[in-house]
C-alpha cells in the first residue's frame, strides 16, 4: 500500500475546502478514495467492469476521476460521439484527453460529422492530415478557390505529406493546381530539408525541365561538382533564376558540411542574381561556420555579403570573430552599427564598451558606461559591476500573489491533479499536469503557480512558471537554496567553492531530482552513464545499480568528483572547466590551441556552440548569485581566470 505523508496531504487537501478538510474525516475519505481509485484502475485494465462500476460513484469528487472516465473510453474502439464529447466538455483540460479528441477527430472527419468536428477543431488539433482533410471537403462545399491556395500551401513543403492528404492533392492536381513552377519549389525545399529521395520523385513534375531538375538533385547530393562552373552557367537551356537555385542549394548544403570548401568556390558563383535572402542564408551556413571555427578570412566573407548588417547572426559572429582574433578595433567599430535589435541588449552593450577598453586606454566615457550596465543582472551586468567597481545588482523582489488569484489557481482542475499525483509519488503525471496548466494562466496566474510550487519545495516546476511569467527578481523561487546540506558537504570534500557547484546544478537540472536528457545524461548534475560508472570507480563511490545515480545525494557526489576532476585538468579555472562540464575537455582543448593570453570574456564569447556559450555565461552569473545567497565572495572570474595561457 501507498504511503501518504502529512505534508502531502496539506497540499492536496488545501484548495478544495474551507477549515472542514482539516479534520479527520476528510483525511480518512481522502485515503479511502486512493485506495478506491488504486482498485477501480486495476479493476478498468483486468476487464472487471463489475467491480469497476460498483466503485466508480464514490470516486466522482475524487481529484483524479477524470482518468478513469478517460479510461473507460479509451478501451472502447469507437465510443459514442456523445460521451466523448461529454468528456472533453467536462475535462478537456486533462493533458492525455487531447490524444482521445485527435483521433475522434479523425473518426469524425471519416464519418463525414462536420457539424460536430467543426464545434471542436481548433488551433491545439491541428495537423497537415485532418488540415487536408478540412480543405478537402471545404472543397467539395464550393470554396473553390480558397481551398486550391490551401493545398498549394500543404503540398509545397520540403518532407512527405500524410496519407490523408492523398484524396485532396489528387483532387488539387486534376484542376492544374500541381504547375511546373510549384513543383520545382518544392524540389528545392525538399533538397534544403535533405530529402534527397523525395526531391528526385518530384522531378516527374518538371517536364520541361527534367534534366535540369536531375541536375539540382545531384548538385545537392554532390556539391563538389560546382568546381565545374561551365555545367552552371546561365543559358537558354538554363535559366539564370534556376541554376542560382542550383547553386544556392549545393553551397548552403557544402557550407554545412565543410564551410573551407563552400568559401572556396564562392568566387565562381558569387555574381548571380541571388535573392537577399539566399545571399545572407548563403552567408550564415558558410561565412558564420567558419566564424565558428575562428577562421579571420569569414570577415571580408560575412562583410561583403551583409555590408549593412542586416542579418543578426551574421552580426554577431563578426564581432566575435574580430574580438576572437584580437581585432579589438575592429570589435569597437562594428558594434557601434549595430541594428536597434541588438543594440539594447546588454551582451552588445558590453562589447561596445569593452572593445573600446581594449583597444585604447579606459576613458570616463567607458567606466560610466560600465557603471550603467552594472545594474543589470545578468552574465554582462555582473563584468560591467566589477570593471566599475560596483556591487552585484541582484535586485531581489519576492513575488506577490494576490489572494483571489492564489485560490482560483488552486481550484483549476489542473493544479488539483497535480497535487493528488504529487502527493501519490506519481512526480512525472504530476509535472504533466502541472505544465498543462500553465498554458491556460496569465502572468499573475504563473506567477501564483510558481510561488505554489516553491511552498511545495517542488524546484523545477516553481522555476519554469516563474520563467514563463518572466518574473525574474524573485530570486528565492528561481534560485532556491535546495538539496544544501549535500552540495556543502561534497563541495567541501572536493575542495571547489560551493555556489559553483549550486551553479552546475541550477544550470544541469534546475532541481529536477529524475531528470534524463535525450542524449541519456541523469539527475540533478546530469552525468552521463559512463561518466558515473568511471567517476564512481576513481573516486570510490558506490553504484552497484545504474539508476541510483538519480539518487540526489549519489548524484551530487558523483556530479562534484567530476567537476572536481575537471577543475584540476584546467588548473582550476572554472571557465574552462565549465565549458568542459557541458560540451567535454577535449573540445575545450580545442577550443584553447594557440590561445595565448586571451581575455577570459572574450574566449566565452567566441565559444563556438551556442549552448556552450550560454551555458558557462549562466554558470558564472549563477555562482555570483549562490555566492551572494550563502554569504560566500564569488566573483564572475577570479583573478588566475580572467586570461587564458597556451595550452
Amino acid at each position: 500500500m501507498r504511503r501518504y505523508t502529512s505534508l502531502f496531504f496539506k497540499l492536496i487537501a488545501a484548495p478544495v475546502a474551507g477549515l472542514l478538510l482539516c479534520q479527520p474525516a476528510f483525511a480518512d475519505r481522502l485515503q479511502d478514495q486512493r485506495r478506491a481509485y488504486d482498485q477501480a484502475m486495476s479493476a478498468l485494465n483486468s476487464n472487471q467492469l463489475a467491480r469497476y462500476h460498483q466503485l466508480k460513484p464514490g470516486l466522482a469528487d475524487y481529484p483524479l476521476y477524470p482518468y478513469l472516465l478517460l479510461g473507460e473510453l479509451n478501451r472502447q474502439a469507437q465510443p459514442e460521439h456523445r460521451k466523448v464529447e461529454a468528456f472533453l466538455l467536462e475535462h478537456g483540460d486533462v493533458p492525455a484527453a487531447q490524444l482521445l479528441k485527435n483521433k475522434w477527430l479523425r473518426r469524425l472527419a471519416r464519418d463525414g460529422e462536420w457539424s460536430l468536428f467543426h464545434k471542436h477543431y481548433d488551433e491545439s488539433s491541428r495537423d497537415a492530415g485532418l488540415d487536408c482533410q478540412v480543405t478537402l471537403q471545404s472543397w467539395r462545399e464550393g470554396n473553390d478557390k480558397e481551398a486550391m491556395r490551401r493545398a498549394t500551401e500543404l503540398w509545397t513543403v520540403g518532407r512527405s505529406q500524410p496519407k490523408d492528404c492523398d484524396p485532396l492533392f489528387e483532387r488539387w492536381r486534376q484542376a492544374g493546381g500541381l504547375t511546373e513552377t510549384v513543383a520545382w519549389q518544392r524540389i528545392r525545399l525538399a533538397l534544403l530539408y535533405r530529402q534527397d529521395a523525395l526531391a528526385r520523385y518530384l522531378t516527374r513534375y518538371v517536364p520541361s525541365q527534367k534534366a535540369l531538375a536531375e541536375r539540382f538533385v545531384e548538385t545537392a547530393t554532390r556539391p563538389t561538382l560546382l568546381k565545374n562552373h561551365e555545367r552552371y552557367r546561365p543559358s537558354a537551356n538554363q535559366p539564370a533564376e534556376k541554376v542560382t537555385d542550383v547553386v544556392t542549394v549545393a553551397l548552403r548544403r557544402l557550407g554545412r558540411d565543410d564551410p573551407a570548401a563552400a568559401f572556396a568556390l564562392w568566387p565562381l558563383y558569387r555574381d548571380l542574381p541571388f535573392a537577399e535572402s539566399d545571399r545572407l542564408a548563403i552567408t550564415r551556413d558558410i561565412g558564420v561556420r567558419m566564424a565558428k571555427r575562428h577562421d579571420p578570412a569569414a570577415l571580408a566573407f560575412m562583410e561583403s555579403n551583409d555590408p549593412t548588417m542586416q542579418d543578426d547572426q551574421i552580426s554577431e559572429w563578426r564581432i566575435r570573430l574580430a574580438l576572437r582574433t584580437g581585432q579589438f578595433a575592429m570589435a569597437r567599430d562594428l558594434s557601434q552599427t549595430l541594428p536597434d535589435t541588438l543594440n539594447q541588449q546588454s551582451r552588445w552593450r558590453y562589447w561596445k564598451l569593452r572593445s573600446a577598453q581594449l583597444s585604447s586606454p579606459l576613458s570616463g566615457d567607458i567606466k560610466e558606461g560600465y557603471a550603467q550596465l552594472a545594474n543589470e543582472r545578468d552574465f554582462y551586468g555582473f563584468l560591467a559591476a566589477e570593471q566599475s567597481g560596483r556591487p552585484y545588482a541582484l535586485n531581489h523582489q519576492p513575488a506577490k500573489v494576490a489572494p483571489e488569484v492564489k485560490a482560483k489557481v488552486s481550484q483549476t482542475g489542473n493544479i488539483r491533479r497535480a497535487r493528488e499525483f504529487f502527493a501519490r509519488g506519481q512526480v512525472v503525471d504530476a509535472r504533466r499536469e502541472w505544465y498543462h496548466a500553465s498554458r491556460f494562466f496569465d502572468r499573475d496566474e504563473l506567477v501564483a503557480q510558481a510561488t505554489m510550487a516553491r511552498e511545495m519545495e517542488w524546484y523545477f516546476p516553481a522555476i519554469r512558471s516563474v520563467s514563463q511569467a518572466q518574473h525574474w527578481d524573485d530570486l528565492d523561487i528561481r534560485f532556491p537554496l535546495a538539496y544544501q546540506e549535500p552540495i556543502m558537504q561534497q563541495a567541501a570534500a572536493r575542495q571547489l567553492k560551493s555556489p559553483w557547484v549550486y551553479a552546475i546544478t541550477r544550470q544541469e537540472s534546475a532541481f529536477m531530482a529524475d531528470a534524463r536528457s535525450h542524449a541519456g545524461a541523469m539527475g540533478l548534475m546530469q552525468l552521463m552513464p559512463g561518466t558515473a560508472r568511471e567517476t564512481a570507480k576513481r573516486y570510490g563511490i558506490p553504484l552497484s545499480n545504474p539508476n541510483d545515480v538519480l539518487l540526489p545525494e549519489r548524484n551530487i557526489a558523483l556530479g562534484a568528483a567530476y567537476l572536481s576532476q575537471l577543475n584540476n585538468q584546467f588548473q582550476g579555472n572554472r571557465v574552462l572547466a565549465s565549458a568542459a562540464y557541458n560540451a567535454g575537455p577535449g573540445r575545450v582543448r580545442q577550443w584553447t590551441r594557440g590561445v595565448d593570453d586571451l581575455p577570459s570574456d572574450v574566449w566565452v564569447e567566441a565559444i563556438p556552440f551556442d549552448e556552450t556559450r550560454q551555458y558557462v555565461q549562466s554558470v558564472l552569473s549563477y555562482a555570483v548569485i549562490y555566492g551572494e545567497k550563502l554569504g560566500i565572495k564569488q566573483p564572475v572570474m577570479e583573478n588566475h581566470e580572467r586570461y587564458l595561457r597556451v595550452q
